[in-house]
């Protein structure tokens, strides 16, 4: 009962830090070329993918560790991210 409750909290938090983020960078909210337009990359979508495939294995018996700790991973990436920029 406590991993289920926890597996929708995390997945949850994970999405909401995730897929606005992913969402942004692959819009081309960020890049611009030298001609102003914006640099518009749909790679960044693969990360709202990894995020995906870490809840679905979330919500099986046997892989819901796992799945946890990748669906985790894009929301890491992006803060720990955020924390180098603002440091250095």
């Amino acid at each position: 009962m406590n991993l289920r409750i926890y597996r929708i909290i995390h997945l949850i938090i994970t999405g909401i830090i995730t897929i606005p983020i992913t969402l942004f960078l692959a819009s081309g909210g960020l890049g611009e070329n030298y001609t102003g337009h914006t640099f518009v990359y749909p790679g960044f979508l693969s990360i709202i993918g990894v995020w995906l495939i870490g809840s679905v294995l979330s919500f099986i018996r046997k892989s819901a560790v796992f799945g946890l700790v990748i669906s985790a991973l894009p929301a890491l990436f992006f803060i720990l991210n955020v924390l180098i920029t603002f440091l250095t």
